[in-house]
């Protein structure tokens, strides 16, 4: 071989050397930090359970998640009407920042809408029997209502994945703080927002 070749086989070796330290370093890392993440998610659950626990014990009502079923393509193509079911499949609390479940999970927050929020002035048959539709729930008319389906963001609750806030600094829309404590938003702490949002749907309870 060459001078210009052992030069090359050189340098090789001492970029793999780099690399291979470089990625012990960062599985080091991973490892070090995985327990802080699991501690912080642990956390997160106790708080939200404990969230949850405390409205379900006031009798604090939910708002009902409800989900259309997908629209029938050959029965519309045939120039049917045709009006898919309208469900409850859930119910969930606004915190503000995010959503709850009487689980104690959190999901992305949601706007509210009434059950029938369709203008009155351009109903079509099918505007007709999607209100039918909908009023099989039970649920009345203006009921602030929660719409979720397929692919909505708000269909599923965050993943409170220790490995994820190794990778990301996060866990759902969770963060932690340099002592280790949960924080949500804008690093705002969570437990005092916790107990601001369980303070204030108690009490708008008892004002209806």
């Amino acid at each position: 071989m060459s001078d210009f070749d052992d030069l090359v086989s050189a340098e090789r070796r001492r970029l793999d050397e780099r690399a291979a330290a470089s990625a012990a370093a960062e599985s080091a890392r991973r490892h070090g930090e995985l327990p802080e993440w699991q501690r912080l998610a642990a956390r997160v659950q106790d708080l939200l359970s404990a969230a949850a626990r405390h409205l379900r014990d006031a009798d604090v009502p939910p708002v009902p998640v409800v989900q259309e079923g997908k629209a029938n393509e050959r029965l519309e193509n045939m120039g049917v009407v045709f009006v898919s079911r309208t469900r409850i499949v859930g119910h969930r609390w606004s915190m503000g920042l995010f959503d709850l479940d009487a689980e104690g999970r959190a999901y992305p927050p949601t706007n509210r809408l009434p059950l029938l929020h369709v203008d009155r002035a351009s109903y079509t048959v099918k505007d007709k029997k999607r209100r039918k539709a909908r009023l099989r729930t039970g649920l009345a008319p203006d009921q602030p209502v929660i719409w979720t389906g397929d692919g909505s963001p708000n269909r599923h609750p965050y993943d409170l994945d220790p490995a994820a806030g190794v990778e990301t600094g996060r866990i759902g829309c969770f963060g932690k703080g340099d002592d280790g404590t949960p924080l949500v938003g804008g690093g705002q702490p969570l437990e005092p927002l916790l107990v601001q949002a369980v303070a204030r749907l108690v009490a708008e309870k008892g004002t209806r």
